[in-house]
């Protein structure tokens, strides 16, 4: 299963969706804009069938049966795949903020229009003939008004329909954010290291791509030392000190536990060496205290191992070498940087 990619055509399934839901009072939160969405874009034939029998049937979506069709039919995205998933996520977010321009602008039409009838019917109410013209004038204003309050109903349907839109696409980015990110560092995570990775690999004009893996050193002895939660704070500190030193086109991840790595683009094994050296003599320059005991800490050191991508290896095998040289550094006494043969 796919959704369409093309803009246009998503936010017309969803203008298809807000009035439909409106119509049968179905309550318009996030998973009840992509079930509607999904059934304008006709991707679950066996869901339209279901939600057309329970709309006859009930005259609306119960929220327990819109849930149930949700998780039967829509939720195995997950199952075919984080690609698939990331996809129909990007089609909202594009469909949505296309849609809520879309209904801002058709919302001050509709007000110029109602504006403009109550101006004619004042005009026309001033001409000399107006008494012959009374019942008519009089129709006119009935008419004007149920206009104006029908307006002003839809106005108040949009507009909440607008923030729900607003909320979803809210939603979506961090969803996407706490997918590629670690809680705990804020640094990318594994998933986003193997897509850039693969992106660099499908690219034939990429150079080059070097591997920096850092490791910090003997950090169970550490945690067994100051407890996990100073531990936390270093992780933290490694994080920030990752941020602040590689920029882009860098990109520093969180591989787990302690292990770090920092993927650079269109650098030079020399480049990323230097780049690794810094990063060791900061991290081996900065004191810590334990807040908690008052306790001075013992510098904390890392070591690296940096290899460069030959040719069109796979990530595995660029991570293996790197590892090589980064054990190399600790068997060479830790706190130090060794480049992959």
């Amino acid at each position: 299963m796919k959704f369409s990619e093309n803009s246009n055509q998503a936010a017309d399934f969803l203008r298809q969706a807000v009035p439909k839901m409106i119509k049968h009072n179905i309550v318009p939160n996030p998973l009840n804009y992509t079930l509607w969405y999904s059934y304008f874009s006709k991707a679950f034939p066996n869901l339209n069938k279901e939600l057309d029998h329970t709309i006859e049937r009930f005259g609306t979506c119960p929220p327990a049966t819109g849930e149930a069709l949700f998780l039967e039919h829509i939720s195995q995205l997950s199952r075919n795949g984080s690609a698939e998933v990331e996809k129909f996520g990007q089609a909202l977010v594009h469909l949505v903020s296309d849609l809520s321009e879309t209904i801002d602008e058709s919302a001050k039409q509709s007000e110029g229009f109602a504006d403009a009838l109550k101006q004619n019917i004042t005009e026309l109410d001033s001409h000399s003939d107006a008494v012959t013209l009374s019942p008519l004038l009089d129709k006119l204003s009935q008419n004007a008004t149920a206009i104006c309050d029908t307006h002003q109903q839809l106005q108040q349907q949009m507009t909440s329909a607008q923030a729900e839109i607003q909320s979803l696409k809210q939603q979506l980015e961090s969803s996407k954010q706490q997918a590629s990110t670690d809680p705990l560092t804020g640094l990318y995570n594994r998933r986003v290291f193997e897509d850039i990775y693969q992106r660099f690999e499908s690219d034939a004009s990429n150079e080059n791509m070097t591997l920096i893996m850092m490791d910090i050193d003997k950090f169970k002895v550490f945690n067994d030392t100051h407890g996990h939660l100073m531990g936390d704070q270093i992780l933290k500190f490694v994080g920030h000190l990752l941020k602040d030193m590689c920029k882009e086109p860098s990109v520093p991840v969180r591989l787990g536990g302690e292990e770090f790595a920092v993927l650079c683009p269109s650098a030079s094994i020399n480049a990323a060496q230097a780049m690794a050296e810094k990063l060791r003599a900061k991290l081996e320059s900065v004191p810590f205290t334990n807040k908690r005991t008052g306790q001075k800490i013992a510098p904390v050191t890392a070591s690296f191992g940096v290899a460069e991508a030959k040719g069109k290896e796979v990530l595995a095998q660029v991570i293996e070498r790197a590892d090589q040289a980064l054990y190399a550094a600790k068997d060479a006494g830790r706190n130090q940087v060794k480049l992959a043969c």
